[in-house]
């Protein structure tokens, strides 16, 4: 089926790739597939310089119960992780010779996202990508969102990233509800007169009353859930109520410094590229200040979290309150949350616990560094995006280190998103 549009947020037309001058290529790091057409055609080439490339770096999946259209073979890389077809001006020697229109699907459509949600396409960027990263974080007004044309390279390839539902487009009816939840979703969270923890409190009520309502045995319709979508419209009509209710959330920062350094000492720092890896040095040594024989929160270092979130973290983000929420909306479009991966309490689990995450070694870095910049809070999002987003296992476990599986209600986590 042919489309003619697709909507997009405002900035998204803005995002060209930057290539040997980018921080962080993705060409480097990562295993990067080749489709089955793309293997075809790289497999019949009779260039000079690049068949015999293709012979020595194309490495053919063989495993029938794992290939795939998408997945056909791979890039043979260096042992430093440079893709075998990358130069030495960090340009890539297929473009170069061949043209971008034969990159595989991979290269070709990264950073960009093609999601179907019921019958729309639609098209963001991920922030895994530097520039993708400023395109998207520093972007002061709230999103906003247009239709454009369809990208004939993309319609081309019919690359998608995600959809839902996954056998159909749906029911229209039914799928205009439930994108009204999204456009809920991205509301609270763009809703700048309550503070960001109250947002996502908020987004943890809402999203437990849709489940409560999909998850019954009597659910047959997205219809079913406008009660709710009209409930909350008028939640927010008093902000310092919802704010005074937040506030009766108990937090605990010893437990947050904790269970966040555990995450980050069991899978995150592991294996972590160079940007993220100087982040969480910095992140360390501002709140851990060497001493790192002493427990993770003993009194010292929680001094030291509340001096810098109060002196540093705080003040920027009083101006500066906008990355963080463009992060979570950008969360939100790409992931086509919270339908598209497992269950709407893990997903929201997820939401919080990334946020906490980021807040956490932010403030880490402003202890060290005596402040924040754009470029460095830009750092810490991409390369931590870099290292979660497009890691299948990210979610399982995670929610294995903070003791989160099963069932559960959505305030369980809530008290990662307080400060004291």
């Amino acid at each position: 089926m042919k489309r003619k549009q697709a909507l997009v947020p405002d900035y998204y037309q803005e995002f060209h790739c930057i290539g040997g001058e980018c921080e962080e290529s993705c060409c480097i790091g990562w295993k990067i597939s080749v489709d089955e057409v793309s293997l075809r055609r790289y497999q019949a080439c009779q260039h000079e310089v690049l068949t015999p490339m293709f012979r020595e770096a194309l490495i053919e999946n063989q495993d029938a119960q794992t290939r795939t259209k998408e997945n056909a073979a791979a890039m043979k890389c260096s042992e430093d992780g440079r893709c075998s077809f990358l130069q030495a001006d960090n340009l890539c020697s297929i473009h170069r010779h061949l043209g971008g229109e034969t990159l595989s699907d991979t290269c070709a459509t990264y950073p960009r996202y093609v999601n179907l949600f019921g019958g729309q396409l639609e098209y963001s960027l991920g922030i895994s990508c530097p520039e993708a990263a400023r395109k998207v974080l520093l972007h002061p007004e709230p999103i906003g969102f247009e239709l454009i044309a369809v990208d004939p390279d993309l319609e081309r390839r019919g690359f998608i990233s995600r959809r839902f539902p996954q056998q159909s487009n749906g029911d229209p009816a039914q799928m205009a509800i439930l994108n009204d939840l999204r456009g809920l979703v991205i509301g609270l969270l763009q809703f700048r007169e309550l503070s960001l923890g109250a947002r996502l409190m908020v987004l943890g009520f809402l999203l437990e009353d849709v489940d409560k309502v999909t998850s019954s045995a009597k659910f047959k319709q997205a219809s079913e859930l406008l009660p709710v979508l009209q409930g909350y419209s008028h939640f927010v009509s008093n902000p310092a109520n919802v704010e005074a209710q937040f506030a009766q959330i108990n937090g605990d920062l010893a437990r947050k410094i904790q269970t966040i350094g555990n995450v980050l000492v069991q899978f995150l720092a592991e294996r972590a590229t160079p940007r993220m890896r100087e982040c969480l040095i910095a992140a360390s040594s501002g709140l851990l200040a060497g001493e790192t024989e002493k427990p993770v929160a003993d009194a010292d270092l929680l001094g030291r979290y509340s001096a810098a979130y109060r002196q540093y973290y705080a003040p920027y983000f009083q101006d500066k309150g906008y990355i963080l929420e463009n992060y979570l909306v950008n969360q939100v479009l790409t992931r086509l949350f919270p339908f598209a991966i497992g269950n709407y309490l893990d997903l929201y689990r997820e939401l919080v616990c990334n946020l906490a995450i980021v807040q956490v070694l932010l403030v880490g870095m402003a202890a060290h560094e005596q402040g924040l910049s754009d470029e460095r809070v830009v750092q810490l999002l991409q390369s931590f995006a870099r290292k979660t987003n497009h890691n299948p296992a990210y979610l399982e476990k995670l929610l294995l280190a903070i003791g989160a599986t099963g069932q559960g209600k959505f305030v369980d986590v809530m008290w990662l998103l307080k400060e004291a």
